[in-house]
């Protein structure tokens, strides 16, 4: 198991790294050596830049590195960002000061500090977005913006897809798309916000509920009609119960054949905690817990916080669950159940078309995904 051995979640840079290399002609410069710009550059596949510390960079301070390195890229891109690493965060330079002294008070350089000890993934993700200067306008009144969108995610493209055909079909255009897309540090933001994930939510915008799961879907498509009259309820009358009753019928055709699975989840909690609701809604699973990720929130569920592959694998080998839905490290670690992939990383698979994993087509695709991996686990060898 040596490629699977450490930490299951990146730590707040590779966050902030997503985020920021989400936006439209922002060049991402990590800050640090190039250990710390390995994992971010191989999980989120977006160019990405490196000042590439050494130990005499320490020693004599890192500021001519970090100039060479603005200097190759700000005629190419119109934004740099520079996220601090550990080293400059223990030595103690103060980046903001010196590259006012170098570039002056430039409004093209970002500077944040992401060493490995800011926190979990989506602190990262959060104090990256709230650095950027996004114009609030008052004008886009007709438009909902999108949040919950990273690069890391291999659902991200497919998540924005979705949500943008229900904001049509709920008679609202699509407003700025946090962060991924076509969006740039200056994009104006619309008065209200939808959540492609609920584990990254903004705070940008008036919420009008998450995208992801049925129940929220729901909720959230009653507010957006209420909202936006031109959508005539469509959605409401036609799609979602249209959806559900698909659920409903191909989850009772499984359940007259098999047992309830018995699940373990493993991936951000709150997203987890929706998922877990509509296997145990649809497909009477008993939900053996939740391997969070990142900080529990309680819910219906029980949640604990898991974040080494060891941990990892003594849960799951203590619960013997029958369906796993989470990463390439939980399939590893119990090969026995079925499994779903749904947190990254997703390693040996081949990905083109944009699946969602939010949305009324994200739902359906998630709940394909586990009555396929279950029937596929009950057949005999």
């Amino acid at each position: 198991m040596p490629d699977c051995a450490g930490p299951l979640w990146p730590c707040g840079l590779t966050g902030a790294a997503a985020c920021l290399s989400g936006i439209r002609g922002m060049g991402v410069i990590i800050h640090g050596s190039a250990g710390c710009y390995f994992y971010p550059a191989t999980a989120i596949h977006r160019p990405l830049y490196c000042t590439s510390l050494t130990d005499q960079d320490i020693i004599h301070g890192t500021d001519e590195s970090l100039f060479r390195t603005i200097d190759s890229l700000k005629e190419k891109y119109p934004c740099i960002s520079v996220l601090c690493t550990c080293i400059p965060s223990i030595i103690g330079e103060d980046i903001r000061a010196t590259l006012e002294d170098r570039y002056g008070d430039s409004a093209r350089i970002f500077v944040l500090d992401a060493p490995g000890f800011i926190g979990e993934y989506e602190t990262g993700y959060i104090a990256a977005l709230s650095c950027l200067h996004f114009i609030e306008s008052d004008s886009r009144q007709e438009h909902v913006n999108i949040d919950g969108l990273s690069l890391m995610d291999p659902f991200w493209r497919g998540n924005l897809q979705e949500i943008e055909r229900l904001l049509r079909l709920a008679g609202a255009g699509c407003g700025a798309t946090l962060c991924a897309g076509d969006i740039s540090h200056d994009s104006k933001l619309s008065p209200c916000t939808v959540h492609a994930n609920p584990d990254l939510m903004s705070g940008h915008g008036k919420s009008l509920g998450s995208l992801f799961g049925i129940k929220k879907i729901k909720e959230t498509i009653a507010l957006l009609e209420d909202r936006y009259s031109e959508g005539d309820g469509v959605l409401s009358e036609n799609y979602l119960p249209d959806a559900e009753e698909r659920i409903v019928s191909s989850c009772d055709k499984y359940l007259k054949r098999f047992d309830p699975p018995r699940v373990v989840l493993s991936g951000q909690c709150v997203s987890m905690e929706e998922i877990a609701s509509m296997l145990a809604e649809y497909l009477g699973a008993e939900i053996l817990g939740i391997a969070s990720r990142n900080a529990p929130v309680q819910g219906k569920y029980p949640v604990e916080l898991i974040r080494d592959y060891g941990t990892m694998q003594e849960m799951l080998e203590l619960k013997c669950p029958d369906l796993i839905l989470g990463s390439s490290f939980e399939h590893t670690a119990f090969p026995p159940a079925a499994f779903v992939g749904i947190t990254p990383p997703l390693r040996g698979t081949v990905k083109l078309h944009a699946r969602p994993l939010a949305g009324i087509e994200g739902a359906l695709a998630l709940m394909e995904s586990v009555l396929n991996a279950c029937m596929d686990h009950q057949k005999p060898i």
